[in-house]
């Protein structure tokens, strides 16, 4: 037992030693402009871990490789099995020998005896001769004997084994190897995909521990499985720090690269961030200018790559259209054969050096059974997207026209540009101009059929290509042409945002911004500015705002063209409130809506002080908030002090105790308020008394009042009647619904209408307990001549089909001025259709009708069809929640001016 214990220590410290040697003198995978050595960047403390999002995990739930190591394959977790997986570049490869670099160091895993590193691509053997575990470990660890592995091999549960690269084998597991295929024995042989299938499954070596690595996700039970997502933010800054020996410098590249257009889109992506840097490094060496696109930055690699090679320009044009081809032939990830390449003419640069920057080969490169595949997704689309231009080929110009990735349309749109293509056209000359107005043809029809949908995903693919060509002009003249729908861009992420705002500022204004339901950080807010200067009218309605926001917003919106915002159910934090009124003092808005924000009485001071100073403002809604008593005396004070016309205070929690301030304010000759809307107060008819005595006086310029739900009776309803009978009073509009004003009243309000100093055009007496005398009198009204109104509601008074008689008799009188007239739940049935029709064709102001939540049936339905048919002004007839079935949907439907 000691002498086992002592043979394995032994192959243990060989196994270390031998491992730690070939790690200093591998080469990290290629990538654009080389790779690094595992001395330099392991060795030598370079290493920046990545991070993982377990699956199924939220997109903000990451932790880095090194912590899902350490914990899923600690001391006592003998048999687990994990699964990495991403995409080309993310760091999966890099990351498994940093493991294996401290398990050699020891300073991780070593409770395991043995890791075992296998690269997948290296297990294929000619003519695919059986093989078993011990063969394949025997070939890819020469330095271990064969008895030494069969030692080990009889422990797996000291074992933990590392297989990189499994890529494409997801499509095999769905159909696995027969039961009598499957190896339970190290020693036993089979096919290198059986052999793979049953260490996956647990068929083999079950107690071993596996850690594998995939580009693309694999379905295995009961294995863990973490995506690799690369670098944050945080690791993206320390990856910087790292290549470059100044910090400062560091730092202003870190800033540089987040604003180079399209290019923080990739910055999560390890071997995207060696190659900016490589760039950055460069063109500083040459006193270069830094890119400043995403185009740009591979147009500066490309050239880089290309001028390594002593060629003419005719030939460099040949052998960028040749890899554009085969760009073209390939998807990503795609393996091309010898075949494939040499048909793309690249036969006379198979021994080119660049063609291996390019492109990852599998063999020997003039061998027919040789593989061929792109270094870079980025690259490759790149390539072929310069190929468009310059590859005069009869079949490349129906290119653009088929699906490919949205970066190969960013390459083709930043191309439009002379000073991206600039890179390009130094090496291969000049692009065809008939492929240049090829692409901007099809980038106008496809944004004229794209912005007027309401699919936001796809508005913002055709606004960051517009972006991308730099072009104020093109992008203007595009948009202009486009009837862009104004959709919510609620979900905007900061990339978003600032395409937003090129866009925008190219246009020199947009008339409405769509922002409802909005999470705003503060980074977004600062990047939408430029946009928000320039809106005239915002919607933030039940939007995220930060106190750090709404500072930057207000900012902006006071430098800017805004005349209208919408806040609505917003909820303002503390201080929210003063630094909007502060800010949007001096500023153009006129209208400012409020409503739900969570206000009280103590927000009431930053209001005063912005109406009572430079504020254009003119419409304020504040209902819905907490102001109370305390909180309407203050704006009282200032409705002398400013230009505010309409104030909406639905809902506020009011009482009868604010209105001595609020009437002294609109009877003192200084207030231009005409519309006030107290509605659902508690303003009882102690309150209505002392408004009816400001609305009496000669300085009181309302001309709309809502108090509907405000606790009326008919004992406010003589002061009431007064006051629209005086020639001081201005009112034109008035609601009093749900208010328990009654026969005698409502009578009252009534007959103050016949006189002549009445200006009344518009009533509303919903749910006021009218009876049908007070209908009979309403009717005489309008009959009079007098009358001047031309809206009437009385809806949810249930006087049933006599009682509405009263209005059918009124219609046909051509005296009546009414162009509408709601009589919504009067309990009316089909008996009264006849008469309804008969006053309708008779009316010649009428032009709306709501007979809603009525009993009218199917009955009644043909002849209201026809009345609509028949009446050239009548442009509405709403019969919703009536006693209609399904049979009769499509007579009604004959009809656009119904609703039902």
């Amino acid at each position: 037992m000691q002498q086992t214990t002592e043979i394995i220590k032994y192959v243990q410290e060989v196994h270390k030693d031998t491992l730690r040697s070939s790690l200093l003198n591998s080469v990290l995978p290629d990538s654009l402009l080389g790779g690094q050595t595992v001395r330099e960047v392991i060795g030598k403390d370079h290493y920046t871990p990545v991070s993982l999002r377990a699956r199924g995990g939220k997109s903000g739930d990451r932790e880095t490789l090194e912590d899902v190591i350490s914990r899923e394959f600690s001391p006592g977790s003998e048999g687990c099995r994990v699964v990495l997986y991403g995409g080309v570049g993310m760091g999966k490869t890099t990351a498994v020998e940093k493991a294996i670099w401290d398990w050699t160091s020891g300073t991780h895993l070593q409770h395991y005896k043995l890791l075992l590193h296998v690269c997948v691509s290296e297990l294929r053997v000619p003519g695919e001769k059986p093989v078993s575990l011990h063969s394949v470990l025997s070939r890819t660890h020469p330095h271990l004997s064969a008895e030494h592995l069969a030692l080990i091999l009889k422990r797996p549960q000291s074992l933990l084994f590392v297989f990189d690269g499994l890529d494409g084998f997801q499509n095999f597991l769905s159909t696995p190897p027969s039961s009598s295929s499957l190896i339970c024995d190290a020693q036993q042989e089979g096919t290198v995909y059986a052999l793979l299938y049953s260490l996956l499954n647990g068929s083999l070596s079950p107690e071993a521990s596996i850690l594998v690595t995939s580009r693309e996700r694999l379905e295995l039970e009961s294995w863990k499985s973490f995506e690799v997502v690369g670098f944050s933010q945080t690791q993206r800054r320390t990856f910087f720090q790292r290549f470059f020996d100044d910090g400062d410098q560091a730092e202003k590249l870190v800033w540089h690269s987040e604003e180079m257009l399209g290019v923080s889109e990739q910055c999560f992506c390890p071997a995207f961030c060696w190659t900016l840097c490589n760039v950055f490094k460069t063109q500083f060496e040459r006193n270069g200018t830094l890119p400043e696109t995403l185009t740009h930055l591979f147009g500066i690699v490309t050239r880089m790559l290309l001028e390594k090679q002593k060629m003419t320009v005719e030939q460099t044009r040949e052998l960028v259209s040749g890899l554009g081809r085969l760009a073209c032939l390939s998807s990503a990830q795609t393996v091309c054969s010898y075949s494939e390449v040499t048909s793309c003419g690249l036969l006379p640069f198979l021994r080119c050096p660049v063609l291996s920057d390019v492109l990852r080969i599998r063999g020997d490169v003039t061998s027919p059974d040789s593989a061929f595949s792109f270094l870079s997704l980025l690259m490759q689309e790149f390539l072929l997207a310069v190929s468009f231009y310059i590859d005069q080929s009869e079949h490349r110009g129906n290119e653009i026209f088929k699906e490919r990735s949205a970066v190969y349309y960013t390459f083709l749109a930043g191309l439009l540009d002379p000073g991206q293509r600039k890179e390009m056209e130094d090496s291969v000359n000049s692009f065809d101009e008939s492929r240049i107005s090829e692409f901007s043809q099809w980038l106008g029809d496809t944004a004229s059929a794209t912005l007027c949908n309401f699919e936001r995903e796809q508005h913002f693919r055709i606004l960051r290509l517009l972006q991308h060509t730099r072009n104020s002009s093109l992008v203007k003249e595009t948009v202009s042409k486009s009837q862009w729908r104004h959709i919510c861009y609620s979900d905007m992420q900061e990339e978003d945002c600032s395409t937003m705002s090129y866009v925008v500022n190219c246009l020199g204004k947009l008339e409405y911004m769509n922002l409802y339901r909005a999470y705003l950080t503060e980074e977004k807010v600062v990047r939408l500015a430029p946009a928000l200067r320039l809106s005239q009218s915002i919607c933030l309605s039940q939007s995220h705002l930060s106190l750090a926001v709404i500072t930057h917003l207000a900012t902006a919106l006071a430098e800017g063209q805004m005349t209208t915002m919408d806040m609505s159910y917003s909820r303002l934090v503390d201080g929210a409130v003063k630094t909007l009124c502060h800010k949007l003092a001096n500023s153009k808005v006129k209208s400012l809506n409020l409503n739900g924000c969570s206000l009280t009485a103590a927000d009431c001071e930053a209001l005063v002080k912005m109406l009572s100073g430079a504020s254009e403002l003119r419409v304020l809604d504040l209902s819905g908030n907490n102001l109370q008593d305390d909180g309407l005396i203050q704006l009282s004070s200032a409705l002398g002090n400013c230009r505010l016309q309409e104030l909406n205070l639905d809902s506020c929690s009011l009482s009868a105790a604010s209105m001595p301030a609020l009437s002294s304010a609109l009877s003192g000759g200084h207030s231009d308020l005409k519309t006030l809307n107290l509605s659902r107060n508690t303003l009882e008819d102690e309150g209505m008394a002392m408004l009816s005595q400001a609305l009496q006086t000669g300085p009181c310029c309302l001309d709309s009042l809502k108090v509907s739900d405000c606790g009326l009776t008919g004992s406010c309803c003589s002061s009431l009647a007064a006051v629209l009978q005086s020639e001081h009073c201005r009112l034109t509009d008035l609601d009093l619904s749900v208010n328990e004003l009654g026969q005698s009243g409502a009578t009252l309000i009534c007959d103050a209408l016949k006189y002549s100093n009445c200006r009344m055009q518009n009533l509303s007496l919903v749910r006021c307990e009218l009876t049908e005398e007070v209908f009979g009198v309403m009717g005489s009204i309008l009959m009079s001549g007098v009358s001047r109104l031309i809206s009437l509601s009385v809806g949810l008074n249930s006087v049933g089909d006599t009682g509405a008689r009263h209005m059918w008799e009124a219609l046909k009188h051509q005296s009546c001025k009414l162009q509408h007239l709601d009589l919504e739940m009067l309990s009316l049935t089909d008996a009264c259709v006849d008469e309804l029709c008969e006053s309708v064709t008779a009316s010649c102001t009428l032009s709306s009708l709501i007979l809603k939540n009525n009993r009218l049936t199917d009955a009644s339905i043909p002849r209201l069809v026809k009345l609509m048919q028949d009446s050239p002004i009548m442009s509405e007839l709403n019969l919703q929640y009536n006693d209609f079935s399904e049979d009769y949907f499509e007579l009604m439907d004959s009809c656009p001016e119904i609703v039902y």
